[in-house]
């Protein structure tokens, strides 16, 4: 259903600006021919739905939404890859490596506009007109905090003095603020109940807080095979994620030196990230961060059980959450 409702949402047009949208999406190769390349694990839109179910509402309804998510998402990445200078994503070229920079930019901003589009079906799914005012504004609202999220991110860079404090409110930004608009946008539809919308709401924003951690454990330590990027990569673009940040804070001395020398001065070559994986390693940086994720996953999970689900629909939230925090891409 989510994926037909994806693809029906970008047109087929393999000549021309589609076609990089749906070859992002993992539909076509470059050339236009159909492919069968993951397009990601569709987080957001799947905890759209599934929040609406868990509500007692009609998933149907609220398809609308989990695609304009996705594709909000998306769109989000392509711009992600041009800033990053990531030249591979999901094992395969990136838009702007394989069509230069301007042509990506342009795709990307042609996917959000896409996603506005869709969400506009919500009417064509028998949701009230205010209602569907209501969540779009929502779902324009945080993506314009994801972006200040991304404006944060790359503000960082390089800085030797970003806490973790600091790292929180803009990864509550960047990847929070979609994951919450996903359960918000699904228990939204789902129930007139205000207060089971406001807890889930607030557990989407811990779940992406626990997301994210995980994901900055995975940008230096993941396996390279597995995640497509080269290992440590964070440490090769001088991210501020969460391990860099805590070795930042918990080192001393001629090693904190050495640190911020990698982390803050020229492009680090493949011995410096060794070097720096090291430092990282022995600060306890892995240990703190795959602790937070799992903290925030545990404050995600209390907030889901104040919100009087089914008991199986907790059950099934924490096999997500489990996921989230053992996921090795």
């Amino acid at each position: 259903m989510l994926n037909a409702a994806l693809k029906g949402a970008v047109l087929p047009d393999d000549a021309g600006l589609y076609r990089t949208l749906r070859y992002h999406m993992g539909w076509v190769d470059a050339e236009g021919r159909p492919a069968d390349a993951s397009f990601g694990k569709a987080l957001r839109p799947l905890l759209c739905l599934f929040t609406c179910k868990a509500v007692g509402g009609d998933p149907g309804q609220a398809l609308p939404a989990a695609v304009a998510l996705e594709l909000v998402h998306n769109f989000s990445l392509i711009h992600d890859d041009i800033q990053d200078e990531d030249k591979e994503r999901r094992h395969r070229p990136t838009v702007w490596a394989v069509w230069g920079r301007p042509q990506a930019l342009v795709a990307g901003n042609t996917l959000r506009i896409v996603a506005d589009q869709a969400i506009q079906g919500l009417a064509d799914r028998g949701v009230a007109s205010a209602r569907a005012a209501g969540a779009t504004r929502y779902l324009t609202d945080r993506y314009l905090e994801m972006i200040e999220g991304q404006y944060l991110d790359m503000s960082f860079e390089r800085r030797p003095d970003i806490s973790v404090d600091d790292y929180l409110d803009m990864v509550g930004r960047k990847t929070g603020a979609l994951i919450e608009a996903a359960m918000y946008l699904g228990a939204f539809l789902g129930t007139e109940s205000a207060g089971q919308v406001e807890t889930l709401r607030r557990c989407g924003r811990l779940l992406g807080l626990a997301f994210q951690a995980r994901d900055d454990v995975l940008g230096i330590w993941g396996d390279a095979e597995v995640l497509g990027k080269a290992t440590g990569a964070d440490l090769r673009r001088q991210k501020r994620s969460l391990p860099v940040v805590f070795g930042l804070h918990h080192t001393k001395g001629a090693t904190h030196e050495r640190l911020v020398e990698i982390a803050s001065g020229p492009l680090p070559d493949d011995a410096q990230v060794e070097e720096a994986l090291s430092i990282l390693e022995a600060a306890g940086a892995r240990e703190f961060s795959q602790g937070l994720a799992e903290q925030k996953a545990a404050e995600a999970l209390a907030r889901a059980r104040d919100a009087a689900l089914p008991r199986h629909v907790l059950e099934d939230l924490e096999g997500l959450v489990k996921f989230v925090l053992t996921r090795q891409s």
